[in-house]
């Protein structure tokens, strides 16, 4: 049971040791036998190794011999050694006399019992009879009938002198002691023996996500947390079927048929006293001893047969009491056991429990899985289980009981906010598929004004909805008004999503300002934080001067909202310090639906903050990668545009314009606008760093036409490389008017990101009388925390010093430019500042002495090499803010110096770089 195989179908996942063992057994059988005893619990994967055994002996071309258990004929005696020797049956003839008898005695040719030595030799004659080594493989020996056992055990003990290798499997507990001499029963002393143990994590996550049911990331760390790495479980357990049903009251998933029949020799056993104990404890959400007994009697009609019950399950060591508590020995067991027994006597169980368990809540959840109407006052016991908070799996309790507590509601608005609860809190734990399940619950036609404007609100919440347009805008802004006095929260909610699909969307003023007007007619100052988030996603630079308040200390939502705020509004020092606290909290609950806008947001600000970018890179990945589970198509591509912006910034340009495509592929199926800020940011950077400044410096111009959009942050964000292209572009003049209207505009309230942009565009820009006191005034202060910006700084400075001829001035600012962009990934940028450097006199290792590229200068050296990487004579001229005649008389005297009568031969010299 519980085979893991990888996809290459030659290994099983976790299982390297247990492998080597099948494999020291293949390898010995050309000269001896070897035996392998193999022991773990239910699911643990034993018949998946005997089956890579068998794959793995037939790949060598040696025959196999196997039997496992059926359970109709566990009484008849030697039915296992029966079937495992019958294709060679035919062959018993050619046995000798007492060997052939024992054998027709066993399969009942006659009535006397053999003797179980000689029956042994007999078996291990016949299967010798085969000209090469032979594997036998026995799964499950402890539940074969009794003569079959003792005979293989026989087996064992005699195969070393020949060329028999057996595998065997017996159950065990897997968490118990690896197994003894004593354990293993009368087995040769030399046998190989392994203890299958849960997997670990890793492994049981690979497992998962290569074999398993679960479709989302919340989804598989329930599984793992409730399969505690047993393989079968890992690989059969999920959400998927008709909702989490009974086992979610304690906090687990239901048992799959295939998973329940692993542990029905477990289960067949127990009488039927035996049996109501273990279905009350099964049920019970209340691990006390004396209430889940109180609950056997009243199921069993006496406590006697409860007592007795306990009794048997205990000796059995299904359970064990601690402290007066119940605790199952396989948790699994438990599901399990649920799995077998009818709907009726389930129930019939759940009530017994009803009345047993002092808890109100749970006593609650036990008696409205017996209800067949509504009830509001047990709707409301029930709904006090969903409180939070909800660590590892009290989120499946949470979501069961509001589920159950809107089944319960007479009223349809009370459903339909419990229903929204419970899809809110699966959106926010990544759980799509069951948000949208809990929507399908809610009926349109009997809701109100209240219960419409929550189903608005969910409808914009799921992941993977269709756009809708601009409309839908509208509507969230009048639902919001329709209930803000008798419901303020949800009113912010909706103008929060309002102000979201604004954003998204890139909408037009007159969206921009209903939602804006909306709240101001609602609300006034001081601002909550989803209110200054609506501001921020319409208007940010009204709020740029607004302190940023929380509770203290601050909950996990306001470090999000605020968060996002301050990434909005160009506080990324202030957004990276509540996004990492947000993350650090999504992750300790399991709310992992957030971590998408978390990562790809930190992301975005690591490019300016970061030291390297590879941690940037590595966000961007995984916001990516859960995205794309949960189906955030938005935030997915967002982290996408993240990704680009680093690989095109590192000079991995053809990687940074296959995310561009995808970025405005997403943006088209999306209808969201605000992706291709992103991509055509990160088409400038791919032309920049080729040293195309016409180009980038064209693309990113029209992104400043239009100042008053909400989406100045990230026009900020590009005003940067905008005026590093605008000189060797010759747009100067243009970009200083472009400068100006930006500082004009954010008076008020500028974030330190903008701040020192400004001044290094300021510095870039200025006339030569005025630089050098720009410069330093740029260059003072806390540069240092953007790395990017600083180098950015230092190599317009040092182009700056060397233009004016004061090279060895110049020198200093490019050597930490170039170190900066080294240490940050920036290979291109970094290129050009070793050029600059080289064109100011400074001496590194070179060329060989001997070679031809001696004879350059400098200057000719950086324009041969930059020819020899492809760029034309404008794209030189440009980086080195040279004229294009200018450059190609530089080549008219350079190709004779290295022998050479063009380009292409330039690039295949290997002494340029």
């Amino acid at each position: 049971m519980g085979a893991h195989r990888q996809s290459d179908d030659t290994a099983l996942i976790g299982r390297a040791h247990e492998c080597d063992l099948v494999r020291a057994v293949l390898d010995a059988l050309p000269d001896s036998g070897r035996v392998l005893h193999l022991s773990g619990g239910p699911g643990s994967g034993k018949t998946a190794l005997v089956r890579f055994a068998a794959q793995a002996a037939a790949q060598r071309g040696i025959p196999v011999l196997s039997v496992t258990w059926a359970p109709a004929e566990r009484d008849l005696g030697h039915a296992a050694l029966h079937g495992l020797l019958h294709p060679l049956l035919p062959h018993a003839v050619a046995l000798p006399g007492a060997e052939r008898a024992a054998l027709a005695s066993a399969f009942g040719e006659d009535s006397t019992e053999p003797e179980s030595t000689v029956l042994a030799r007999a078996a291990l004659m016949l299967i010798t009879r085969a000209p090469g080594p032979v594997l036998v493989c026995v799964d499950d020996l402890d539940r074969l009938d009794p003569a079959s056992r003792d005979t293989l055990r026989a087996i064992a003990h005699l195969c070393r002198d020949t060329r028999v290798g057996i595998i065997i499997t017996e159950r065990a507990d897997p968490t118990g002691p690896r197994p003894t001499d004593a354990a293993v029963g009368p087995l040769p002393k030399d046998v190989l023996t392994a203890a299958l143990s849960p997997l670990p994590t890793p492994h049981a996550r690979d497992l998962v996500r290569r074999r398993g049911r679960a479709r989302a990331h919340t989804e598989e760390e329930l599984v793992l947390a409730v399969a505690r790495g047993n393989p079968l479980a890992l690989t059969e357990l999920s959400l998927s079927g008709n909702g989490l049903r009974e086992a979610a009251g304690f906090g687990m998933l239901p048992a799959s048929p295939r998973l329940a029949d692993a542990y029905a020799d477990d289960l067949g056993a127990l009488s039927a006293r035996g049996s109501g104990v273990l279905l009350t404890a099964a049920l019970s959400t209340s691990p006390l001893v004396r209430e889940i007994v109180d609950a056997g009697t009243r199921l069993l009609g006496g406590v006697q047969h409860a007592r007795a019950g306990l009794d048997e399950v205990v000796a059995q060591g299904l359970v064990t009491e601690e402290n007066g508590h119940l605790r199952f020995t396989q948790p699994l067991l438990r599901v399990a056991a649920l799995h077998r027994e009818p709907a009726t006597r389930r129930m019939s169980a759940h009530a017994a429990l009803g009345d047993s368990i002092a808890d109100p809540a749970r006593a609650a959840w036990h008696a409205a899985q017996c209800a067949t109407g509504t009830d509001e006052e047990l709707a409301q016991r029930v709904e006090a289980l969903a409180a939070g908070p909800w660590p590892d799996t009290a989120l499946l309790v949470a979501l069961a009981a509001l589920d159950t507590a809107a089944r319960l509601s007479p009223d349809p608005e009370r459903r339909a906010d419990r229903l929204l609860r419970a899809a809110e809190l699966a959106c926010h734990y990544g759980l799509g598929e069951q948000a949208r399940q809990y929507a399908r619950g809610i009926d349109p036609a009997e809701l109100g004004d209240l219960g419409r404007a929550m189903l608005l609100w969910l409808h914009d919440l799921l992941p993977g909805n269709p756009p809708v347009g601009a409309e839908r805008i509208g509507q969230l802004c009048a639902a919001a008004g329709s209930v803000a006095a008798s419901q303020p929260e949800l009113a912010r909610k909706l103008l929060h999503a309002a102000a979201g699909r604004c954003w998204w969307e890139q909408a037009a003023a007159r969206e921009r300002d209903l939602v804006v007007d909306t709240l101001k007619g609602l609300r006034t100052p001081p601002w909550k934080p989803r209110e200054l988030a609506a501001l921020a996603l319409t208007d940010p630079l009204s709020i740029s001067h607004v302190p940023l308040r929380a509770s203290e200390p601050p909950t996990p939502d306001e470090q999000l909202i605020l968060g996002q705020v301050a990434h909005l509004t160009g506080d990324l020092e202030r957004s990276g310090e509540l996004l990492e606290a947000a993350e650090r909290a999504a992750r300790a609950s399991g709310r992992h639906g957030r971590l998408p806008h978390i990562l790809g947001a930190r992301a975005l600000g690591e490019i300016w903050r970061g030291a390297q970018w590879q941690t940037a890179h590595a966000m961007a990945d995984e916001a990516r990668t859960i995205a794309t589970r949960l189906r955030l198509d938005n935030y997915g591509a967002r982290a996408t545009g993240a990704q680009g912006l680093i690989e095109a910034l590192q000079g991995h340009h053809d990687k940074a314009l296959e995310r561009a495509a995808a970025i405005e592929g997403a943006s088209r199926h999306l209808g969201q606008g605000q992706h291709l800020n992103l991509a055509t940011l990160t088409r400038v950077l791919t032309a920049s760093g080729s040293g195309r400044y016409a180009d980038a410096y064209t693309q990113l111009r029209s992104s400043f036409t239009e100042l008053t959009t909400p989406y100045s942050f990230q026009q900020f964000w590009g005003l940067a490389f905008f005026v590093e292209a605008a000189l060797p572009a010759g747009e100067a003049e243009d970009a200083r008017t472009v400068v100006k209207e930006i500082a004009d505009r954010t008076k008020s309230g500028r974030a330190p990101l903008l701040r020192q942009i400004l001044a290094y565009a300021d510095a870039a820009l200025a006339p030569d009388e005025e630089a050098e006191h720009r410069y330093r005034a740029a260059l003072d202060g806390d540069i240092a925390q953007w790395p990017l910006l600083h180098a950015m700084t230092r190599l317009s400075h040092g182009v700056w010093l060397r233009r004016r001829r004061r090279v060895v001035e110049s020198r200093a600012p490019l050597t930490v430019a170039e170190s900066l962009f080294r240490s940050l990934g920036a290979t291109s940028r970094a290129d050009l500042a070793a050029s600059e450097l080289r064109a100011a006199g400074h001496t590194d290792t070179g060329p060989d002495q001997d070679s031809p590229v001696t004879a350059l200068s400098p200057q000719q050296r950086t324009i041969a090499r930059l020819a020899a990487d492809g760029l034309t004579n404008r794209a030189i001229g440009e980086q080195l803010h040279l004229s294009a005649r200018t450059v190609a008389s530089h080549l008219y005297q350079i190709f004779p110096k290295l022998g050479v009568n063009s380009r292409a031969q330039l690039a295949e010299r290997t002494d340029l770089h």
